[in-house]
């Protein structure tokens, strides 16, 4: 550590066109407990992460190649009458544009009504282990989505839905084994579909193969040939990406605070904004390309939980956006917000909720730290990430209104898309706003309401 320097330089390789920052990795304890990504609870006793700190907490849920993202290149190969599931799937996203609702669902009925009886099915998937339980939800939460759409053409389904069995019964089977709310959101959908060209499924990834955006396709699709989905999954699957550098030096600076350490922390929020601003350019440039008539037709934003209606493919759930509001101890103030948030992170785990608490919870405040440091070079540091961070919301606020402002919804009910695109905006002000608020560094730093902080799963 004590080679590197401040000036992080431009990769030599162009990514999409650009070439991002070399931004060096912090290199974690690798003892990741497990690669599950769906089970909001692993059995066992709960680690204690405020007893083990920062860096020993995030080493035991991110590796340091891939962040929270898998170590290994997700498989969707799957053994016996297993392996149809996700056959019926890949050819599913190019069915549904071919046909109308009544049409699609006679089609998937149709192959269905093949597949050997749930009995069977579940003998063959008890015998598989648990990432692989995980792996085989995937196909079947995109099969979920699509009959419950049935045509991309029409508005956003409402209410409960059921496949035809033995699929749904399979789906539900599997969720329960995994302990997982069986519906699409943004950790199935960024987190788990995705594959690299170049790379086979299981192998094991680096960093570079990661950030390899023209190299990463979605192993299934909502609406086959939609180049917009393609272009909405890089640019969620590029925060988490390039993203990767947060979790070590974030926990670092954490414990720089912790230890009046304020080279050491200066160098950590030097590399933290660094890969914000990675994420910045892919973001900015990604999002433009997403189509809002073509995104409409995947209506990956409106979810469901029995018939309860909620925000599924969002930022909330992503660890690098937890990871951000709990570090600089972002305090969410609008009632819409907060909501969201709410409903959002109920498909995030348990363990890497609890994490982000000792994240925001961790004394001194990285904050509080900065304020009382007097260190010109830390401030300096600490507020190049407040501003970016600041921007990065706005740009996403702006873009975001662009890509919704067709009528696609933000995963609630309003009352038509003028009210969802106001809505969406004025939230979206507001969360600028907290953002923007952590780089006062003459306000205190205060704990969030308890709405707001039951709103990230802590009990008070």
């Amino acid at each position: 550590m004590s080679r590197l320097t401040p000036e992080v330089p431009q990769s030599s390789r162009r990514i999409l066109g650009a070439r991002p920052l070399e931004v060096p990795l912090f290199v974690l304890e690798e003892q990741r407990r497990s690669e599950s990504v769906l089970a909001l609870t692993l059995p066992g006793v709960p680690q204690d992460f405020d007893a083990m700190g920062p860096l020993a907490a995030v080493s035991s849920l991110a590796s340091t190649e891939t962040g929270f993202l898998q170590t290994r290149v997700p498989v969707f190969r799957f053994p016996g009458p297993l392996g149809r599931v996700a056959d019926l799937c890949r050819a599913a996203g190019a069915e549904i544009v071919r046909h109308d609702k009544v049409e699609f669902r006679f089609w998937m009925r149709t192959n269905a009504e093949k597949l050997p009886p749930i009995a069977e099915l579940r003998r063959h998937a008890r015998e598989l282990p648990h990432e692989r339980l995980e792996a085989l939800l995937v196909p079947l939460i995109y099969l979920n989505h699509l009959w419950r759409q049935g045509n991309p053409e029409e508005d956003p389904a409402l209410g409960p839905s059921a496949m035809p069995d033995p699929l749904h019964e399979l789906l539900t089977f599997i969720a329960a084994e995994v302990g997982t709310i069986p519906r699409f959101s943004q950790i199935v959908m960024t987190m788990m579909a995705w594959q690299l060209d170049g790379s086979t499924e299981g192998e094991p990834i680096t960093h570079a193969d990661l950030v390899s955006l023209d190299r990463m396709r979605h192993p299934f699709w909502l609406d086959d040939g939609n180049q917009s989905e393609l272009d909405l999954y890089r640019s969620f699957f590029a925060v988490e990406a390039f993203g990767v550098p947060l979790y070590g030096w974030g926990a670092h600076a954490l414990e720089c605070a912790a230890t009046d350490d304020r080279a050491g922390g200066t160098l950590a929020l030097t590399m933290i904004r660094a890969a914000l601003r990675n994420v910045c350019t892919y973001t900015k440039m990604l999002v433009p390309r997403i189509d809002a008539r073509q995104f409409r037709r995947l209506q990956v934003t409106y979810g469901w939980v029995g018939d309860e209606v909620n925000g599924v493919a969002s930022d909330y759930q992503l660890p690098f956006m937890l990871m951000l509001d709990a570090l600089f101890h972002v305090n969410y103030r609008h009632d819409g917000v907060v909501a969201a948030r709410a409903n959002n992170l109920r498909f995030v785990p348990e363990r890497w909720k609890r994490f982000f608490h000792l994240v925001y919870n961790r004394q001194p405040a990285l904050k509080s730290w900065v304020a009382d440091a007097g260190d010109a070079r830390l401030e300096a540091a600490y507020l190049g990430c407040v501003q970016l961070f600041s921007l990065f919301r706005q740009m996403h606020r702006h873009l975001g209104g662009q890509v919704i402002k067709g009528g696609t919804t933000t995963g609630r009910v309003f009352a038509d898309e003028h009210d969802n695109y106001a809505n969406f905006m004025d939230e979206m002000a507001a969360l600028v706003a907290d953002t923007a608020a952590t780089g006062d560094l003459a306000a205190p730093v205060t704990p969030d309401s308890p709405t707001a902080a039951a709103s990230r799963g802590e009990r008070r």
